[in-house]
């Protein structure tokens, strides 16, 4: 809102009080006026207002980088060559041999890490085979072959029913098949409490072991399901390569 100023103006003469019927008075003496209010006077030129320094530039902010996301391992090279489990041209080892009698048929390997033998066989006259093959030290370290041993990729596909973690499996080719490298397995807890654990309170131990499952053909034209495990864990001392290698030696002895 805009107020306007007016200046007040003081009398500067006083009413005389005329007194009927009597002499005439004397002149009276002039008033002295009373100056008006008036606001001091401005300088005619403003002093000129010192410069304003221009703002201070904020500090550029910072571009935050990404938090590192840790990549998840590199899958197993792709093996161009199929896995055939071709006729053995010696004389199985006397376990294989009762393996043949017993099962109608064997499979061995012809290559294995230093130091490993065959330590043990089960279920030799049942559905499946388990072979065990050892490297006796300081701390004992087996390789397991067991067949015939179906397999399906689907996560809760296991006897538990538990969704196992997808980044545990990965797949490559050997030949004209799938096959599977699986890091790891259930822990021994878990097991241990069984289907009555809350699927939710399962933990997978990634350290427990290597496993690879395939299926190898034979000259008559069959597929064999297998597994080839790496255990204890950390799987440390054998690599997904040198179980392939394990593999594609594979010999079949039948009775």
């Amino acid at each position: 809102m805009r107020v306007a100023f007016k200046a007040g103006m003081l009398l500067a003469a006083t009413a005389a009080v005329i007194a009927a019927g009597c002499a005439a008075d004397p002149e009276p003496a002039p008033a002295t006026p009373t100056p008006a209010a008036t606001a001091p006077a401005l300088p005619a030129t403003q002093p000129a207002l010192p410069p304003t320094a221009p703002p201070a530039a904020l500090p550029a902010t910072p571009t935050l980088a990404p938090a590192d996301t840790p990549l998840p391992p590199a899958p197993p090279p792709i093996d161009a060559s199929a896995v055939q489990c071709a006729p053995a041209d010696a004389a199985p080892a006397q376990g294989v041999a009762n393996v043949a009698e017993r099962h109608g048929y064997a499979l061995a390997p012809t290559f294995l890490p230093p130091g490993f033998t065959l330590a043990g066989v089960s279920g030799a006259g049942s559905a499946s085979v388990t072979q065990i093959y050892q490297q006796a030290g300081a701390t004992t370290r087996s390789v397991i072959l067991a067949y015939p041993v179906e397999f399906s990729p689907d996560g809760a596909s296991g006897p538990l029913g538990w969704q196992r973690p997808d980044d545990a499996l990965d797949e490559l080719r050997l030949g004209d098949q799938p096959a599977y490298v699986m890091r790891g397995g259930w822990s021994d807890a878990s097991i241990i409490a069984g289907p009555g654990l809350d699927p939710d309170d399962a933990e997978w131990d990634y350290d427990k072991s290597l496993a690879l499952f395939f299926s190898c053909a034979t000259d008559d034209g069959d597929r064999i399901p297998l597994a080839i495990q790496a255990l204890p864990g950390p799987v440390d001392w054998i690599s997904v390569s040198e179980i392939v290698d394990i593999a594609h030696s594979l010999r079949h002895t039948s009775r």
